[in-house]
Parts: structure tokens; C-alpha cells; sequence
């Protein structure tokens, strides 16, 4: 997690976040109950998959980069391609940002790939469960703001803000059919006012 949130080389911060995946899923299945393990399974097998298609974005950042810098090694450093990206292919980025988001919004618990994380957050244990919440889920969405100011200044703030919404606004109507089909908003209704202002208590 350390080496995520320092490291300048695209390829060793993608590793990284793929590190955490493995290592905790050790952890969310560590009760070795069937629920348990069928949270860890999911949770890998999920996450790898939405990583993997950030690794296809990481590549094609480094591509591009590579096509326009002088010393094409150099494009492996994050620093080095925000220096150049106003140079880089409009087209490839914002097909490179497409997937870096669905890869890396995968592991943040983004909406529609976050279908891994009620289990493994409701199986894990207490600490492990904060763990997830609040360190390798802020260290993938890291990475995501990297990448995301690296495509804002190739191709503009527009589409990248506009995906972002489409994503949140899909949310919302799933988040109300999911609250209402659950019975939780019976709940609420037959709940005192004093008690439902905390809503996280019915997530």
C-alpha cells in the first residue's frame, strides 16, 4: 500500500494495487467459513478482472507517451507523461481513461463493479473491514486521480467529468431500487425520525 501512494512508475503502482488484492483476500476469508471464502473468492476474482483492464489503460498511457518523448523509457514515470501530456493522442487517452476507470474503480467500489465489496466488507473481520475502507480503497482511487489529471490536461475536463457523472447517476437509481427492494425503506418508515438520520446503519 506504501509502495502505491509513493511510487512514480505506472507499471509498479499498478502492481501494487494487484499486491493488495491478493494479500488481503487472505484476510477478508481468514474465518475459513463458507460465506467467508465465497466474499474472499468473489472479491479476487472481481478485482483482478477490473484491474486487468487497467493495465490495458496503463499500457496505452505508456504507448502514447512513449510515441511523443524524446526518451521513450521515461514514459513510465507518472511525473514525466503529466509533463508531456499535452502532447499525447486525444483519441488513445480517452479510450486509456475508459478503462483505467472501469480497471481502478473496480478496486474503489465504483458503481457498477463494486458487486465484490457488501461481502467482503459484511465477512471480513472488524479491522480488516476498516482496512478496506480506509486504505486500499483510497489507494486505488489515488491512482485514479493521477491518471485522471493526466487525461484533463490531454484532452480536456469534459469527458472526464461527464463519464463521472454518468457513473453517479446510475447509482442513484439502483442505490433506491436496491434500498426499496431490500425492505430497509419499510423500515425507516415504521422507524422514530431521531433514528434514521444515520443512514449508513441500513447500508
Amino acid at each position: 500500500m506504501l509502495l502505491v501512494v509513493t511510487s512514480n512508475n505506472l507499471i509498479v503502482m499498478w502492481a501494487a494495487i494487484e499486491a493488495t488484492t491478493l494479500s488481503s483476500a487472505f484476510l477478508v476469508g481468514i474465518y475459513g467459513q463458507r460465506s467467508s471464502l465465497e466474499a474472499a473468492w468473489k472479491y479476487i476474482i472481481i478485482c483482478t478482472v477490473g484491474v486487468a483492464f487497467g493495465l490495458f489503460g496503463t499500457v496505452l498511457v505508456y504507448a502514447n507517451a512513449a510515441s511523443v518523448m524524446p526518451q521513450a523509457e521515461m514514459a513510465i514515470f507518472w511525473s514525466e507523461v503529466l509533463k508531456q501530456s499535452s502532447l499525447l493522442d486525444p483519441t488513445l487517452m480517452l479510450l486509456a481513461f475508459v478503462f483505467v476507470l472501469i480497471g481502478f474503480g473496480t478496486k474503489t467500489g465504483l458503481f457498477p463493479m463494486h458487486a465484490w465489496l457488501p461481502d467482503a466488507h459484511s465477512e471480513a473481520p472488524s479491522p480488516v473491514s476498516a482496512l478496506l475502507s480506509a486504505v486500499l480503497l483510497n489507494c486505488a482511487l489515488l491512482v485514479l486521480i493521477r491518471y485522471y489529471i493526466i487525461i484533463c490536461q490531454a484532452i480536456g475536463s469534459d469527458f472526464p467529468n461527464r463519464l463521472l457523472l454518468i457513473f453517479a447517476c446510475c447509482r442513484l437509481p439502483w442505490r433506491h431500487f436496491s434500498f426499496w427492494y431490500s425492505g430497509t425503506l419499510s423500515v425507516c418508515w415504521r422507524t422514530p425520525a431521531w433514528r434514521t438520520w444515520d443512514w449508513s446503519r441500513w447500508r
